[in-house]
């Protein structure tokens, strides 16, 4: 039986020490023929590959799926295979153990992770990937997809990464922000298939885990859970292409109940080790509630659970990574509601959370302002006390950026219980298209900045100790 390439991806996702997560596209078969994933993998080195997996891709997912691949090793490099049948068949009678010709499927690498005994940690993150779709033609993609060949090319050079993080506006739906918006399943997934089809991000989430979460541009301009009841199926949509192609590869697709694989989980915020380091992925964008008295940005739950992870025993020596797709701080001179400047109670919830429970090595990554820049926030009165802020936004975006001159930069961020948070060590601001890269080891963080071509915007690697 031939095995066709994958359409779009093979995506590696969640990455363990001892599983990983791939994703890909198939393609409807011609009769109504069902349309099945299938993959292999082998370590690195070896001649015989395991024993191949399957998976459904069906129409309503518009054929994707995931295979998990498990009783991996620990920090060991894997390369696999991955593509699709179509067959008018149950999953159950195709005989895996058949003749399957592979020479036309779709490949890709991954290494395990190292939890218990690594050092440090090493990825690359960014957001805001525009790419403009209009009147059934795609515009700037070319200038769009060459910050993926940036990394690529680093990483072929040795720069170590254990992983990418995309947090927030891998798809802009809303193209004009109003004039030309998605607004059906159909052209969301159209959306996504031209975003994740690129030659140089294809290659890059092929072999190297991909993290994401969304933004408001995945669904529509500064969304909130308020706008639901005004756009009830545009909202469907969205949330059912976003499961679909970035959810799903994801540690949110987690199933509380391990018999049933196939449960569909209700939250999108997540959490995952990688290296040294832990992350706990924020959802702020489809919970929050800016009509409410206070305004929210997450629900008590995931309130709940964020403090959980900060201060659970395992975490306490970790640095820990908070990725938020909006900035924590620093906040811009003019009051901004669609940032956590709007949402100041829950705000000085956390950082009150952090400080009074002396939980050390917090950083938060986020995106979205169209400009680069990190800062720390300190407390006079409790001088162990530091949370540092990274942002680091766009990827691309072929209109003006954001500006030094928007934000405050030093100051008082916000007073609480006697207390005054105020932001300091704040770095230079890069207002073009960019990606950063991160280096944390102990209580060290480094931290580079690169344009879109690959070129570095920081004079010197930028060190801060957290």
């Amino acid at each position: 039986m031939k095995v066709f390439p994958l359409t779009i991806g093979p995506i590696v996702g969640w990455t363990q020490d001892a599983s990983c997560r791939v994703w890909g596209r198939g393609k409807e078969g011609d009769d109504e023929k069902r349309c099945f994933g299938i993959a292999r993998f082998r370590k690195s080195g070896n001649k015989t590959f395991e024993a191949p997996q399957l998976c459904k891709m069906m129409p309503a997912f518009d054929f994707t799926g995931v295979i998990d691949f498990e009783g991996l090793k620990p920090n060991t490099q894997y390369e696999f295979e991955f593509g699709y049948l179509n067959r008018d068949v149950e999953p159950e009678e195709i005989d895996l153990t058949g003749d399957f010709d592979w020479s036309r499927a779709s490949d890709g690498t991954f290494t395990t992770n190292n939890v218990k005994s690594a050092r440090e940690t090493n990825f690359v993150f960014g957001s805001c990937r525009y790419l403009l779709k209009l009147f059934g033609a795609n515009f700037f993609d070319g200038r769009g997809d060459k910050v993926f060949r940036s990394i690529n090319r680093q990483i072929s050079r040795g720069m170590k990464t254990d992983f990418m993080l995309m947090v927030g506006d891998q798809i802009y739906a809303d193209d004009l922000n109003a004039l030309f918006p998605d607004k059906c399943l159909s052209e969301f997934f159209e959306r996504y298939q031209d975003v994740f089809g690129q030659k140089h991000v294809r290659k890059m989430m092929s072999n190297l885990p991909t993290y994401m979460i969304l933004d408001d541009h995945e669904i529509k301009d500064n969304w909130s859970n308020d706008d639901r009841a005004a756009h009830p199926h545009l909202y469907a949509a969205a949330m059912h292409a976003y499961q679909s192609y970035q959810m799903v590869h994801g540690p949110a697709f987690r199933p509380r109940n391990q018999s049933n694989r196939s449960e569909v989980p209700d939250t999108i915020w997540y959490d995952y080790d990688s290296g040294s380091s832990a992350f706990f992925v924020l959802d702020t964008r489809t919970e929050r509630t800016r009509l409410s008295i206070p305004p929210e940005m997450i629900s008590r739950a995931q309130m709940d659970s964020l403090k959980t992870w900060l201060n659970a025993a395992r975490n306490r020596k970790k640095p820990k990574f908070v990725v938020s797709s909006v900035p924590m701080f620093p906040d811009g001179h003019r009051l901004n509601e669609d940032k956590w400047q709007g949402y100041n109670e829950q705000r000085r919830e956390i950082l009150d959370f952090i400080r009074e429970r002396n939980i050390r090595k917090v950083v938060f990554l986020s995106g979205d302002i169209h400009c680069s820049l990190s800062a720390q926030l300190k407390c006079a009165k409790d001088d162990d006390f530091v949370v540092t802020s990274i942002v680091s936004s766009s990827l691309f975006w072929p209109y003006p950026q954001g500006q030094a001159s928007s934000y405050r930069l030093s100051g008082t961020l916000l007073e609480s219980k006697g207390m005054v948070y105020t932001v300091e060590n704040a770095g230079e601001v890069y207002s073009e298209d960019n990606f950063t890269r991160i280096r944390v080891r102990d209580d060290k963080l480094q931290l580079r900045v690169f344009d879109r071509k690959g070129k570095e915007l920081t004079r010197d690697t930028l060190e801060y100790t957290i």
